[in-house]
């Protein structure tokens, strides 16, 4: 599909290159206020002055989104305070984000994908996830267009550097008969060795934009909870905090900490689920085996007193919704025996097993520079000299989380030793929980579901979660979701140049690459 534009001035006037540029907070601040106090309305020309200020400052940028009228753009400039900046929509356009943040524009493409809201001046317009099958094109906009022109295969459309990529053209994905997620990976090879690397998402579009909008409150939490398989908890808990900030409803204190049993146990089992994964590919079956076998102990003995073993829907607006909830405690004791029993066996198994170590050692580095470029945070900046865990800003996990050290060499060794060591932590901080919990069953506050609008995060897996909802006369009425899939993404297209076309799998799958949370 052709997009076109992508270099347009608007109709709006020029841009004097010799302006004083704000402190970028301090712009966005001086915007007009907004029924919401972190969120300001931005004029165009403001709006240009404020990518021209984020060129110089590392304001933490996590998201841009569109809902058919405004654009909008979210920062975390104090931990996790947020501030937001709107901005009209003008013919249709708005200014690009992508030349001052470069995660920006996967968000770019995708409103474009979605509304037809075309970002000038973009780094990248190409489709995201629109690749011209869909029944109608721009489906969210006001007037959608017509059915795309392909019926067949997708047509990959590269980029203008991969284009100038000298080698053997090559790629992995859903159209080479392998297992995994559905993205393809286009490769230029020089021998064994990658010269470049695009992906191609999309094949796992399901359109939860539109099935968000103007949906039941708990229709959209059970949505939620299928964004991203093995994160559903994380995702589900900060998606029920927006909800209650924008009812102006705050949870009891055990209620947070029956969900923080939620998020840990479910850091645990996806955390050994990729461990499992890692050393399968790297050959070593007998750690993959123990770190299943790790993981299905612990599953089986949550499961009788949460619900389910998948760890869905067990997060509910105003509460949880667990089996029995006054048996968390004891299972929080369990959980913390079956990792004294186990944990420290498998941690030596790991490091000492022959050649593990030194198959991971090396290959799939990502540097601090990238980190800040990206906006990477969660295990992958830990193993690379990142401090970035929204869980200490967290009332729910005061008196549980501390610091633990992470890594500085950001290879796939050192995203593995953060995730083992991370399992590790999450078995201690339940065993903490284990004496706060089973007094009562936690409640659950009813929730009067006024207009306006909230945001919710919390720490999953691979790093921060975070939902913008508006409510609108009861219901849903639009969403916004950052999941740390899109950094991912980004990050494995750059670390791929240079490594062993043998190595693609492991450092996919150590960045945490989530095709289907990040084709929403």
């Amino acid at each position: 599909m052709f997009r076109a534009g992508g270099n347009r001035v608007s109709g709006a006037a020029g841009h004097d290159a010799g302006s004083i540029l704000m402190d970028p907070v301090a712009h966005i601040r001086a915007g007009a206020e907004t029924g919401t106090p972190w969120r300001f309305r931005l004029e165009e020309l403001a709006w240009r002055d404020l990518v021209d200020g984020l060129k110089q400052e590392a304001l933490p940028f996590v998201g841009l989104w569109c809902d058919g009228t405004d654009v909008h753009v979210l920062f975390l400039p104090h931990g996790n305070q947020p501030l937001a900046a709107t901005l009209a929509l003008e013919d249709g356009r708005y200014p690009a984000l992508s030349p001052a943040r470069a995660v920006s524009s996967l968000y770019e493409r995708m409103v474009f994908d979605l509304y037809g809201a075309e970002a000038m001046w973009a780094r990248d317009v190409r489709p995201l996830v629109d690749h011209d099958v869909w029944t109608s094109t721009t489906p969210l906009a006001s007037m959608p267009g017509p059915a795309g022109g392909h019926k067949g295969m997708i047509a990959y459309q590269p980029s203008d550097a991969f284009l100038a990529a000298e080698g053997l053209a090559a790629g992995i994905g859903p159209a080479t008969g392998r297992t995994g997620a559905p993205m393809h990976v286009a490769l230029t090879l020089a021998g064994e060795t990658i010269v470049g690397a695009e992906t191609v998402t999309g094949y796992a579009h399901r359109g939860m934009a539109l099935r968000w909008r103007n949906s039941r409150v708990d229709e959209a939490c059970r949505l939620s909870g299928r964004v991203a398989a093995g994160c559903s908890a994380a995702h589900q808990v900060a998606f029920c905090q927006a909800i209650e900030t924008a009812c102006g409803e705050q949870i009891g204190h055990e209620v947070s900490q029956l969900r923080v049993v939620l998020l840990e146990l479910e850091r645990c089992v996806q955390h050994l689920y990729t461990l499992a994964a890692l050393a399968q590919e790297a050959g070593a079956v007998l750690v993959a085996s123990r770190c299943m076998w790790f993981r299905e102990q612990l599953l089986k003995e949550a499961a009788p007193v949460i619900g389910s073993r998948l760890l869905m829907d067990h997060c509910v607006p105003g509460g949880v919704s667990l089996r029995s909830a006054s048996d968390v405690g004891d299972l929080c004791t369990r959980l913390a025996e079956l990792g004294e029993e186990n944990y420290s066996a498998l941690s030596e198994l790991w490091r000492g097993y022959p050649g593990l170590s030194a198959r991971l050692a090396g290959i799939g580095i990502l540097d601090r520079a990238a980190l800040e470029r990206l906006g990477l945070d969660g295990p992958v900046a830990r193993a690379a000299g990142g401090d970035s865990d929204c869980r200490r800003d967290m009332r729910m996990y005061d008196g549980l989380w501390r610091f633990t050290a992470g890594r500085h060499g950001g290879s796939v060794d050192d995203r593995t030793a953060v995730l083992l060591d991370e399992v590790g932590e999450s078995l201690r901080m339940l065993a903490d929980l284990a004496p706060r919990l089973g007094l009562t069953a936690g409640g659950r506050i009813d929730l009067s579901y006024q207009d306006g609008e909230g945001i919710g995060m919390a720490e999953g897996p691979w790093g921060r979660v975070l939902y913008w909802v508006r409510l609108l006369n009861g219901r849903v009425e639009h969403v916004f979701l950052r999941d740390p899939s899109y950094p991912a993404l980004m990050a494995f297209e750059t670390v791929l140049p240079g490594q062993n076309v043998a190595d693609v799998a492991l450092i996919k799958a150590s960045l945490g690459v989530n095709a289907a949370a990040q084709d929403g």
